[in-house]
């Protein structure tokens, strides 16, 4: 269990504080060389020795001499320093007259001489903040009549409160002093009232003796299971923690990590990587087939990223897509179904490239890039959604005015191979047929029903007609047989421009259907759309990656 250090406070000011400090930092070291001291030391009295030279700082008359050779040999903190010169300012004697680091702790260590020590400290400085407002709330529950633990020192209650007998009387005493409150205060119950129930702790003590205990997978199952019995774990945790024994019962050990980041690093790290894989297959976290596309990958994903959230940062940006397509690819992440729709997509696109006006092109090639575009054509680089969309704007800038023949309700545009072959009223698609045709519907065709036969006009009409198809070759009527070539587009009005502000015809040319504008939603894509960009590989990795699922089953320690 997390136990707090009750009193800890109640040294920390005087155990930083001038020459006790110099003396653990320094004379506290294993040798002289480790500390970077050469005997003897002049500054010092010429001690010749740790022990000597500890003897001199001890002395209180020699605390500047001590201090200042600290500060100028870089052996104390800045803050360090100022306590350490904060306790010469008062006299160099703390409360009760002490002079050395361990009188002054065994004197305030005693809770009778709680007030004296934290007012002494209070008044010169010797405590940070924190350290102070811990104080008071021990002066101030004991003031209220709160029973502290009968233990005279830290070490004493470190110890007393560690033992499960007086659990219940050291959590009182902290709840009430305020050191245990929040999240921390509701484990604190959780563990004494499964001690009430007669469930076993592991047996450590503290929290670093626990957690050296928990760790090795002999133990595994006794802290598992307290903490499930004490309801410190999720049902999620606990499902884990019985999957995490199955293995461990089966011989695959854990991984040697603590905790979601330590487990990221630790098996983050090629030589560990076929340990945590192992683990996780042997307790369910991640399946054979994951395991064998994570051991052909390498526990990576394209651009050497690892894990879900990183992968996904990494092919959300455009100019990661095709390295993450080519990745999907090689490792077998896309089907082959998929994949040939892709490849016949991009090489009708290409085909219709062939036949686009110049106009296109360049719009193209300023829009995506002439080297993308080459990419392109050459198959180097599928036409991801961001590229679709600027080739349905260069389409669509070709496109004929609002109401002359524009795209079907919806937004989408008809669906046809490469180009779509342009129809006139009614749909014909030849002049026999339109001629056919616009005989009896003269209207529709633009003609008063008064006026002559669409045969007999000298030109057609000018004026659009909303009953024409979308993709249709806009207003009027097709041109007389053999006019044009095959392959060659009628004109917007096959009537030569006269007259003031008169504008030259303009041409309509069809995106290809690979990129048409998406259908309305009660509608089906169009047949030949091209596919949607390959999802991003971290979901083919498995959602929850090797590494996350590994370390969400090792978050069962109780720290």
């Amino acid at each position: 269990m997390r136990t707090k250090h009750f009193f800890s406070f109640l040294i920390m000011g005087f155990a930083a504080v001038g020459a006790f400090i110099f003396v653990n930092n320094v004379f506290g070291q294993e040798t002289a060389g480790e500390a970077g001291i050469q005997y003897p030391v002049q500054e010092l009295g010429d001690c010749k020795s740790k022990d000597d030279c500890k003897s001199y700082c001890d002395n209180p008359e020699n605390l500047r001499a001590c201090v200042d050779f600290a500060e100028e040999n870089n052996l104390m903190s800045e803050e360090e320093v100022e306590m350490a010169n904060n306790f010469i300012k008062a006299g160099g004697k703390g409360p009760g007259g002490c002079g050395t680091k361990d009188s002054c702790e065994t004197y305030c260590n005693d809770m009778n001489h709680l007030d004296e020590c934290v007012s002494f400290a209070e008044k010169n400085n010797l405590m940070s903040p924190q350290e102070l407002a811990e104080a008071k709330k021990v002066q101030k529950a004991i003031a209220s009549g709160v029973k502290a633990p009968p233990c005279g020192n830290k070490k004493a209650c470190d110890a007393y409160c560690e033992e499960s007998d007086h659990m219940e009387e050291c959590i009182i005493f902290a709840k009430e002093a305020g050191f245990l409150e929040g999240e921390e205060l509701e484990g604190a119950e959780k563990v004494l009232a499964a001690v009430k129930r007669g469930v076993k702790p592991p047996p450590c003590r503290g929290k670093d003796a626990c957690d050296a205990y928990c760790s090795a997978p002999d133990n595994m199952e006794v802290c598992m299971n307290f903490a499930m019995e004490a309801g410190m774990m999720s049902d999620q945790e606990k499902a884990n923690s019985q999957k995490m024994l199955a293995a461990i019962k089966n011989g695959i050990n854990p991984p040697k990590c603590k905790g979601k980041e330590g487990c990221d690093n630790y098996c983050g790290q090629e030589e560990h990587f076929e340990e945590c894989t192992n683990f996780a297959v042997a307790a369910g976290f991640m399946s054979e087939e994951d395991a064998a596309m994570a051991r052909k990958t390498g526990g990576k994903g394209p651009g050497d990223c690892k894990g879900k959230e990183e992968c996904e940062a990494f092919c959300n940006d455009l100019a990661n897509q095709q390295a993450c397509f080519n990745f999907a690819k090689d490792n077998g992440l896309i089907s082959e179904e998929d994949l040939k729709q892709m490849e016949e997509g991009n090489q009708r696109f290409n085909e219709s490239l062939q036949q686009a006006p110049s106009e296109v092109i360049n719009c193209l090639n300023f829009e995506i890039g002439a080297d993308t575009m080459e990419k392109i054509k050459s198959g180097e680089m599928m036409p991801f959604q961001d590229n679709g969309e600027k080739v349905r704007a260069c389409f669509e800038k070709m496109g004929p005015p609002q109401g002359e023949g524009g795209y079907s309700e919806g937004g989408s545009i008809p669906p046809g191979d490469e180009f779509q072959k342009q129809t006139g009223p009614g749909g014909c698609q030849s002049p026999e047929e339109c001629e056919d045709y616009c005989q009896s519907h003269q209207e529709e065709c633009g003609a008063p029903p008064q006026q002559q036969s669409p045969m007999d006009q000298p030109q057609y009409p000018n004026e659009p007609s909303d009953n024409f198809q979308s993709g249709g070759s806009g207003p009027g009527m097709p041109p007389s047989s053999g006019e044009f070539g095959p392959g060659q587009q009628y004109p917007m009005n096959p009537i030569p421009c006269e007259g003031e502000g008169c504008q030259a015809p303009a041409e309509y040319q069809q995106p290809p259907a690979e990129f048409q504008l998406p259908p309305a939603p009660e509608q089906n894509s169009a047949p030949g759309s091209f596919p949607e960009p390959a999802p991003a590989p971290s979901g083919s990795l498995n959602s929850n990656s090797f590494l996350s699922s590994v370390v969400q089953a090792l978050n069962f320690l109780v720290h």
